[in-house]
């Protein structure tokens, strides 16, 4: 396989980085595994086994062949922000599996900043360049200005997948599927695991990257679960971080000066377990906290003991499940159009398969 890179025009700079720091997932209780879900969810091509794949685990179990030859094929994965660390973690789910299925090139086809409008010209870039039936379409997230791109590939014939996120059907004319998790139910798994530590005693707190629809429904998860299962534990309403970790860790440290009781912590954006580390270590409190993505500063904090846990928001399986699916309609085959995979809270003890994941992010360029 050979990784390129596309290079972008300069364009209007969309803020949408909040959105890729914080959706999530399916998850189970922080002590239960999930259950694999193993090949694509297709109804013709091959299924593979935890035992011919070497990235199969507990979330999702990979293709270990493409269910045609694709050696004179090339897949593309189209988003923004390509230096993103939660963006690059997609990326290697990506690129792992188009290597393993063999196909010709994968390329990772992004701008460097939240900028749809390029987004959607490197996608006119590969429409006019390549041919259908040599190449498929895996989309990192979406945005509505990709939908006459979407239809444009799909009535083409070229398949088209999201990683991501979960799109009802018929939004985007010419999506044949998408790969994603639950915004919510990983914040239910929090509470369980934060809940049962603290001893159903205590205070727990809740912030947000900035108040959004999706973080809000996460914090939402949280606080309902915590009240519901845990009743004698104070949940403080939910404030803002923001998105610089110095100012986010002063402001979570002001959260524990104002509020000694607070035992327990959940961030719904992607700095979040960095800015809960800053602020016992500022304060000197133990806090059991727990935020998503499974990012290298994210592993060290519960390595180091500063953080919980982590929801293990499965963007890497994700983008190995939209590869499995779009290879397998590149083949003829067929695919379920929804599906979703789990996010389970790892604790220090479950952190080594994700550092192998980072190790190889950190060795790519």
């Amino acid at each position: 396989m050979i990784g390129k890179q596309l290079v972008p025009p300069r364009l209007l700079i969309v803020a949408i980085i909040v959105v890729f720091a914080t959706a999530a997932c399916a998850a189970p209780a922080a002590t239960t595994a999930p259950t694999a879900t193993t090949g694509p969810a297709a109804t013709t091509g091959p299924t593979a086994t935890a035992a011919t794949n070497p990235n199969a685990n507990s979330v999702y179990s990979p293709l270990a062949t493409a269910p045609c030859d694709v050696s004179g094929k090339n897949i593309y994965f189209l988003s923004v922000l390509k230096g993103h660390p939660t963006l690059r973690l997609w990326q290697q789910g990506f690129l792992d599996q188009a290597n393993i299925l063999g196909y010709k090139t994968a390329t990772i086809a992004s701008p460097d900043t939240a900028d749809w409008a390029a987004s959607v010209a490197l996608g006119e870039q590969i429409f006019a360049t390549e041919t259908a039936g040599d190449y498929a379409m895996v989309f990192g997230f979406v945005d509505p200005t990709q939908k006459d791109l979407i239809k444009k590939f799909g009535d083409a014939g070229v398949p088209v997948v999201i990683g991501h996120v979960m799109v009802p059907e018929g939004t985007y004319p010419g999506l044949k599927g998408w790969a994603a998790f639950d915004p919510v139910k990983w914040a239910a798994s929090a509470a369980d695991a934060i809940g049962a530590k603290i001893g159903g005693t205590g205070a727990v707190a809740i912030t947000e990257g900035s108040f959004n629809a999706v973080e809000d429904a996460v914090a939402k998860g949280f606080a309902d679960q915590m009240k519901a299962k845990f009743p004698n534990v104070k949940v403080l309403p939910p404030q803002e971080e923001g998105f610089d970790p110095p100012v986010a860790i002063s402001k979570a440290v002001a959260i524990l000066q104002a509020n000694p009781d607070v035992v327990g912590a959940i961030s719904t954006t992607g700095a979040g377990p960095v800015t809960w580390a800053g602020a016992a270590d500022q304060t000197g409190r133990t806090v059991y906290s727990i935020g998503p993505d499974m990012t290298r500063p994210n592993l060290d904090a519960v390595r180091d003991g500063k953080v919980y846990g982590l929801a293990a928001q499965p963007g890497y399986e994700e983008h190995e499940l939209a590869v499995d699916m779009a290879t397998t309609l590149l083949c003829g085959g067929t695919v379920k159009y929804a599906n979703e995979l789990p996010a389970p809270i790892v604790l220090k003890d479950g952190l080594a398969p994700y550092y192998v994941i980072v190790d190889r992010i950190d060795a790519r360029k």
